[in-house]
């Protein structure tokens, strides 16, 4: 419920107009009010549309901030749709290689493979609020996965090691199913997510995360099912960490999350300013001429 007004001199209550410098001017005029909002924060979600002027320019420092007072950083970023033009997708771009050297894990999304989220004969309406549950399903599987406790615990620190890469982009996948086979259902659901590639990503990964969770009529040979009809979507070397939690909110429900990390290619450096590291997470690259 807190908000807090960026630019509120500067912009006098207006957007950007697609100005990223002017963005990040209205966010650093409300530094102070930023930092009071994030201080004492163990774990911080940044939500940003990329390639106007307030995401390209706000994000990163927001994100820089939250880094600077010890918080684990996870960004979820929407890339422009393609009609939008070259000057949007430059700018996004730009941002995007600034977040993923500052952010702990950065999950992308393209607008464009929006319309895989709804049926054709659905209005845009529909596809822009699939757009938004998924990304929110995703911020409480990630809260779920480290905050409540398991049969089998995943802590920030196997979250880490999962997503430990300079420059990575963040493979992710949440599905929920119920009733008959619903844990090779939820796994389905999983793997189709547009941050997935439909699992094509999974092929070439070294380390995943999957944490499972159901309600109390959880079995083990729910879980063993899942697994095996998993690894055969990954390496036969990778590292799985697992683990696996019992929640009765959750019905006849089953969640699984996987979550790993990819070298994300055409990532070039950009200059930043050296953040300050909290022990036990990865190393920020320092400052480059």
């Amino acid at each position: 419920q807190e908000k807090v007004q960026l630019g509120a001199k500067l912009t006098m209550g207006l957007g950007c107009g697609g100005d990223p410098d002017l963005g990040l001017r209205a966010a650093q005029e409300q530094d102070t009010e930023i930092r009071d909002a994030l201080r004492d924060r163990s774990m911080v979600f940044i939500c940003a549309g990329l390639g106007g002027g307030t995401g390209s320019g706000a994000a990163p420092l927001v994100a820089r901030i939250a880094r600077e007072m010890g918080a684990f950083v996870v960004v979820f970023a929407t890339m422009p749709f393609e009609f939008e033009g070259k000057r949007r997708r430059d700018q996004a771009e730009s941002a995007l290689n600034e977040l993923s050297v500052i952010a702990n894990a950065l999950v992308t999304f393209e607008n464009s493979r929006m319309s895989e989220l709804v049926l054709a004969a659905q209005g845009i309406h529909e596809a822009f609020a699939a757009g938004d549950r998924m990304i929110s399903q995703s911020i409480q599987a990630v809260t779920r996965l480290v905050v409540r406790p398991g049969l089998i615990n995943i802590g920030l620190d196997e979250l880490v090691t999962s997503l430990r890469a300079t420059r990575a982009r963040c493979l992710f996948g949440s599905g929920v199913a119920s009733g008959e086979n619903r844990s090779l259902a939820a796994l389905q659901n999983a793997l189709t997510s547009p941050l997935l590639d439909k699992g094509r990503l999974l092929k070439n990964t070294k380390t995943a995360l999957v944490h499972v969770c159901g309600g109390e009529s959880i079995t083990l040979y729910e879980i063993e099912l899942l697994m095996r009809e998993l690894s055969k979507q990954v390496p036969e070397d990778a590292h799985i960490l697992f683990g696996a939690a019992v929640d009765p909110d959750m019905g006849d429900s089953l969640s699984v999350t996987i979550i790993s990390s990819l070298p994300e290619k055409g990532l070039v450096a950009v200059p930043v300013a050296p953040v300050a590291v909290v022990e036990e997470k990865p190393e920020i690259a320092p400052e480059l001429p």
